[in-house]
């Protein structure tokens, strides 16, 4: 054992078989998280076709645009609760099947409050699902690898936006109704994810805190068939600890923790999804892009650099730490949306590229990964989803209200204020990040955990 609860890094490493139940929990979460940068990236294309077909306003298209994000915000924050309530593994499956449902819904849409219920429903689902994915891969996780883990997680957010962008782009010669195909795309990843997630065990840190230690024993042994009897027992003794009430939160020590996962990851939204939703509609309307497949393919081009960053950080991650790379990470994104606007001003179309291109790096180096990594590492065990929870709840209420705004935003001030506006709100981020800053590299949720036990216990 090492000092940080889990067995040596080695000693897992030179059994063969040992990550194999692991592994299938990570592709599970992966796949999650592919089908939500899916499902909101599909809508960037779908706007194009859409918004030709349907005539919609600056209004319509806004709350469009933010009935999935509403419904990710009320998700978010029940899925966090029922899954410390009721466990890990409950809501594997009736969330995914919500999902198919919103996602047909959509497609089959007869008008527009048809599509905002399927939009919502969809929302709901990929909320409801936020938590119990951040939460398995904290709790799935060796202390070595989380971080890099988390990466892998985040990087498959970014496959799901870029197989959606490919998918749109293609879907948009189909003709008038291909917003219709593209919304209906989405069911597809749905359905493999329901067939991944079968036989994943629960949490053994959940099993072990809410008082079923048999089942906790059974499955710690089939996430590590590689422990023997007395390693096994020496974890779940680690796994076992006081329970915390959820007013806890309310003292200080864990009120900065909250701060340090709601509102930079709030910030985080609030940039990101404002811009990342309509990113290919302001090309097209500031004449950037030639055409509808013109801007879906440049849009695609700024993600694949977000996620280059992200292949750049997984080996890093554990070694760098969190707070370092989220703070450059939103230092980044201020710089690139501060060059935009100003290259905006002054029509230099070259610049303008520059500076989403820098954006486009910060957000995958920094913020996209670590966000979601903080909202559940440094909170205890049967509060972890539920903080979690919180911050997702709370993050999309940001991107809620940028998504509103945006359109809106940008008619009525120019797409140059918007960014200025945006860059500031990442300088938030990192501010918070560094006046917040709790690290969690190489640390056991346990370790993390006990850090202010003594404090925090009412």
């Amino acid at each position: 054992m090492n000092r940080q609860g889990g067995l040596s890094t080695a000693n897992v490493r030179n059994r063969p078989g040992a990550d194999r139940q692991r592994g299938h929990a990570l592709g599970a979460a992966m796949l999650g998280m592919l089908l939500d940068g899916y499902d909101l990236s599909i809508m960037a294309v779908v706007l194009l076709p859409l918004h030709s077909a349907w005539h919609l306003h600056a209004t319509e298209t806004g709350l469009l645009m933010a009935m999935a994000l509403l419904g990710s915000l009320l998700g978010g924050l029940a899925g966090g609760v029922f899954t410390d309530r009721f466990g890990r593994r409950k809501l594997l499956f009736p969330n995914i099947f919500l999902y198919v449902i919103g996602a047909l819904v959509s497609a089959f849409s007869p008008d527009v409050s048809i599509l905002f219920l399927g939009r919502f429903l969809t929302g709901l689902a990929i909320g409801l699902d936020y938590p119990l994915v951040a939460t398995i891969v904290a709790e799935y996780s060796q202390p070595a690898n989380r971080g890099n883990r988390f990466a892998r997680v985040n990087l498959a957010w970014y496959v799901g936006a870029l197989l959606s962008t490919g998918v749109g782009w293609a879907l948009l010669f189909t003709g008038a109704a291909s917003w219709r195909w593209m919304l209906g795309s989405a069911a597809f990843p749905a359905l493999a994810l329901l067939w991944l997630r079968r036989g994943l065990p629960e949490s053994p840190r959940w099993l072990a805190r809410n008082g079923h230690p048999s089942a906790a024993r059974a499955a710690l042994a089939r996430l590590y068939p590689e422990y023997t009897s007395a390693e096994l027992g020496t974890q779940l003794t680690a796994f076992q600890g006081h329970r915390q009430p959820w007013r806890v939160l309310l003292h200080r020590v864990w009120l900065r923790r909250l701060v340090l996962s709601i509102f930079p990851w709030f910030c985080l939204d609030v940039v990101g999804l404002g811009i990342g939703l309509y990113f290919p509609m302001v090309l097209r309307s500031n004449g950037l892009a030639g055409s509808d497949g013109a801007a879906a393919a440049i849009n695609a081009g700024f993600v694949l650099i977000s996620a280059l960053g992200i292949v750049y950080i997984l080996s890093r991650l554990d070694r760098w730490g969190r707070i370092p790379l989220q703070s450059a990470g939103f230092a980044l994104m201020s710089l690139g949306l501060g060059l935009f606007a100003l290259c905006s001003w002054n029509g230099w179309i070259a610049g303008i590229y520059a500076g989403a291109a820098v954006y486009s790096l910060g957000v995958g180096i920094g913020p996209s990964v670590t966000v979601f990594a903080l909202a559940v590492e440094i909170f205890p065990t049967e509060l972890r989803a539920s903080a979690a929870g919180l911050a997702t709840g709370i993050s999309r209420l940001g991107a809620f209200i940028s998504a509103v705004l945006f359109p809106v935003l940008e008619k009525s001030w120019g797409i140059p204020l918007v960014l200025v506006v945006m860059a500031i709100v990442a300088l938030l981020g990192m501010l918070a990040t560094l006046i917040y800053g709790v690290e969690s590299r190489q640390k056991s949720l346990e370790d993390l955990e006990r850090v202010h036990d003594r404090v925090a216990t009412p």
